[in-house]
């Protein structure tokens, strides 16, 4: 960093340089703890993640924004605001009072799901539908007859909404108008804790609040009855409304012919002409032959297995299969005792000794050198393909990509899809190898 100061004529130029890497803090760096965050249960993250996947899709709003738009003449939008797990004894500091409040039957499920249309809203639909401009009428409870008009809406959202709905989930029908809070908590069922989802819902000049209030027991019946094709059928269709996304991420397909197995410690010690040799070899570039590879993208154990083989001098790979593996890194999480928070912060003792300590002393135990034996995959790659997410997606068997690699080219070596070194195929004593032409940084 540099600094200069220039007051006009007659001044001189005084320059400073500082190397901020010289720069040590008098005490070492204390992590942050956010003090007044909200504790969360495993059990609720959880439910949280089972509400999610059985949110419907953005496409199955555009037929109730349709509906809307013949019954009141007016464009609609509805939007998540937020999802909240809560005790039920909570439930009265989110349904208003007074407020509109449907009593909705999930299928042959004993539990009941309550719909709240924020009052100044019922007031703005009711109004609309009965051929005013929405005007509210003060914050007075609704009539039977302006009930009846809601209840109506209510209706004709459901059938709307009911087509673009997953198949295997409860469907819902309006079972009765529920009057405060007391009767709501009457009806929803035995469950201690319920989902509240909040939702933004416009229609014309005129917003306010909507919130579904959902037993835990109706999420978890919703989760059974969920078939894993039906969910995989949404998540495509998610996919492909969201698909031009993809077209903007970039990676690398690798085409992989090799594989060789060295210690952590000697892949340090590699030099130019060494000769790495190979476990196995899959093809021949080097004399020009066919044969085949895996090509890879990421470090997961999915895999596309293809032909390659040579065609107006270009290799290229065809797609015989595609194998679907677990994630390459998964983290087992125990269970929590119940009652037991999921997130904790860790306890220090406040001694100014094990302030000191940097983490790396800390952590470090007198076996960590046997690290260095710990045996590494290296592998042998015939050529890079640049593509984008969305070609990876449109992958098929018979799928033929170009490889841009001719026979007699260097080969590279990576470990976990880092390049190390780039080298040519040998034989040394019978044995196949990739003799080191250069290193990789």
């Amino acid at each position: 960093m540099s600094l200069s100061r220039d007051d006009g004529p007659g001044t001189y130029d005084r320059t400073m340089l500082v190397d901020l890497r010289q720069i040590r803090p008098t005490r070492p760096w204390k992590p942050f703890y956010f003090q007044n965050l909200e504790r969360v249960s495993r059990d609720q993250v959880g439910l949280s993640l089972q509400v999610q996947r059985l949110l419907p899709p953005a496409s199955a709003a555009e037929p109730l924004y349709a509906r809307l738009k013949a019954l009141f003449d007016a464009e609609s939008r509805v939007n998540l605001v937020s999802v909240q797990i809560r005790p039920f004894q909570e439930l009265q500091r989110y349904l208003g009072d007074p407020s509109f409040l449907a009593v909705l039957a999930p299928g042959a499920l004993k539990e009941r799901v309550v719909l709240e249309v924020e009052l100044p809203l019922a007031h703005n639909l009711v109004d609309m539908l009965l051929g005013g401009v929405g005007e509210t009428v003060g914050l007075r409870p609704l009539t039977d007859i302006e009930e009846g008009v809601m209840s109506f809406v209510v209706l004709e959202a459901l059938k709307a909404l009911s087509p673009a709905l997953d198949p295997g989930l409860p469907k819902l029908r309006l079972e009765t108008v529920a009057r405060g809070a007391e009767e709501v908590a009457a009806r929803l069922g035995d469950d201690d804790r319920v989902v509240v989802i909040h939702l933004n819902a416009s229609l014309g000049p005129h917003t306010g609040l909507v919130r579904l209030v959902i037993p835990t027991g109706v999420v978890g019946a919703a989760e059974l009855a969920q078939a894993a094709g039906e969910r995989r059928s949404r998540v495509n269709t998610d996919l492909q409304m969201n698909r031009w996304m993809l077209s903007t991420v970039r990676t690398w397909l690798r085409a992989e012919i090799g594989q060789a197995e060295i210690a952590g410690q000697d892949l340090a010690y590699i030099r130019v002409k060494d000769v790495v040799l190979l476990d196995a070899l899959t093809a021949r570039p080097d004399r020009g032959e066919d044969g085949n590879a895996v090509l890879r993208v990421g470090v997961g154990s999915s895999r596309v297995e293809a032909e390659v083989f040579l065609e107006d001098g270009q290799y290229k790979a065809r797609v015989t299969s595609i194998v679907i593996g677990e994630p390459a890194f998964q983290r087992a999480i125990p269970p929590t005792p119940e009652g037991e928070e999921a997130f904790t912060q860790p306890e220090t003792d406040g001694s100014s000794e094990s302030e000191g300590q940097s983490l790396d002393t800390m952590n470090k135990s007198e076996g960590s050198d046997l690290l260095a034996d710990i045996p590494l995959q290296i592998a042998v790659e015939l050529a890079r393909v640049p593509v984008t997410a969305d070609e990876v997606v449109s992958l098929r068997v018979g799928h033929v990509l170009e490889l841009h690699r001719s026979p007699g080219e260097p080969v590279e070596l990576s470990v976990n899809g880092k390049v190390v070194a780039r080298g040519e195929l040998v034989e040394v004593e019978g044995q196949l190898g990739v003799r080191v032409l250069s290193l990789a940084g």
